[in-house]
């Protein structure tokens, strides 16, 4: 079974997060594809609703998509949310499955700053989706290296092992910013990207404003 792990602050999920996910389970045949808020996201600033609402937003849009499930694993984590320490524990939750760990062109782009990086393709094989503005050209000759390393162009090599590559994706590249979203959330502005229903509870429980 292939498993594809998405992470990210999800403050909110929005409908570029969606339609790129769904794409993705359409061109791996996978499985099931968890969304995975973080808790306390070491690179960047933190998120401004709280996990509880995240996690709800994530939950409420997982309902669109029968491959797609909300996953609360490191919001019950009392520690930074370390991708190599996260995926070390699903490979021991799901010894017998491919493990895809689903990632941003910006994220691949400072992958070489992430916590132990390079132990991340010893439990599971790295999906990376491209995003408008963010060109493949790593500037790092470490990173340079590693992406050549374990760089596959057919997805196809994803099946045949359950770990240690790297794919890049064919997903469409969908323009949206959640802290532009956010600002537009707080004008009130109509016909937002994002699902009707992750609207309706960013509205009822005042977030944003």
């Amino acid at each position: 079974m292939m498993r594809a792990i998405f992470g990210g602050t999800f403050d909110p999920i929005h409908n570029g997060h969606l339609e790129t996910a769904a794409a993705l389970v359409d061109e791996l045949n996978i499985s099931s594809l968890s969304l995975m808020p973080s808790a306390v996201p070491p690179h960047r600033p933190q998120p401004v609703a709280s996990a509880k609402q995240r996690l709800e937003m994530v939950e409420i849009a997982c309902q669109q998509n029968t491959a797609f499930s909300a996953e609360d694993w490191e919001l019950k984590q009392e520690r930074r949310s370390y991708t190599a320490n996260t995926l070390s524990e699903f490979k021991t939750r799901y010894p017998t499955d491919i493990l895809l760990f689903v990632m941003g062109m910006d994220s691949l782009m400072s992958f070489h700053c992430w916590h132990q990086w390079r132990e991340l393709t010893k439990h599971a094989h790295l999906v990376v989706m491209p995003r408008a503005g963010v060109p493949f050209n790593p500037q790092d000759q470490e990173l340079e290296d590693f992406i050549s390393t374990h760089l596959t162009r057919d997805k196809n090599n994803l099946a045949q092992q359950d770990s240690g590559l790297l794919y890049i994706a064919q997903t469409p590249m969908i323009d949206v910013s959640a802290t532009e979203l956010r600002e537009r959330l707080q004008q009130r502005e109509p016909h937002l990207p994002l699902p009707t229903s992750v609207y309706n509870y960013i509205r009822e429980h005042q977030l944003y404003l």
